[in-house]
């Protein structure tokens, strides 16, 4: 159904209200009509934010995430579970969906996420997900689209992909080298323990 479930007018009356308390907005967008209509009231106001979903996005549209500070807060296991109904009701612009390659390399900030229990809360599922577009030896989707390993490890631990002095130490110590493993690998990589703020909060040994 190709509707808004706010109108663009009510988006922005909710932000306006919402900034003027201090509380960022995180709009939910998944078509690229809904997209665009979130962006726009965006710039209008002149205030960052978060798109939650941006499943498809158009074309002119990917360069405007980084300029207004909007974070492009995406699920990529959703790609790999919705692929053959995107093919369905979106034909001829699935290569700009769930387009993960496309908003980083536009500039755009990416913060992954799974939206459990829609998808597995694991974050590996998300990271297999990005970085090879595939599951279940399915032939890769849209290949163009997938991200480094490097980008994938960002978007999953707020925007950090190693360990410096002061950080919080909130830390997952692997099995496995995630750079060597295979996608499906990813999916099942062992965790021998975890830290939050430097205390161990469970170790497999």
């Amino acid at each position: 159904m190709r509707r808004l479930h706010v109108s663009p007018a009510e988006l922005r009356g909710l932000l306006e209200r919402a900034d003027a308390h201090g509380i960022g907005g995180a709009i939910h967008a998944i078509g690229d009509r809904a997209n665009t209509a979130v962006i726009d009231t965006f710039e209008e106001l002149g205030i960052p934010g978060v798109i939650e979903h941006a499943q498809l996005v158009r074309a002119e549209d990917f360069a405007r995430f980084a300029p207004l500070g909007l974070v492009a807060s995406v699920q990529p296991e959703h790609a790999m579970d919705d692929r053959d109904v995107a093919d369905l009701h979106w034909p001829g612009r699935t290569g700009r969906a769930f387009a993960y390659a496309s908003l980083h390399d536009a500039g755009a900030t990416l913060r992954f996420g799974s939206d459990a229990p829609v998808a597995v809360l694991d974050p590996w599922f998300a990271i297999a997900a990005a970085t090879s577009r595939s599951r279940d030896d399915r032939t890769p989707w849209h290949p163009e689209q997938r991200v480094s390993l490097d980008v994938a490890l960002a978007a999953s631990m707020r925007g950090r992909t190693r360990v410096e002095v002061g950080d919080v130490a909130d830390l997952a110590v692997l099995d496995d080298d995630p750079y060597t493993v295979s996608a499906e690998r990813l999916r099942d990589l062992p965790v021998a323990g975890t830290l939050v703020g430097g205390r161990w909060t469970w170790r497999g040994i």
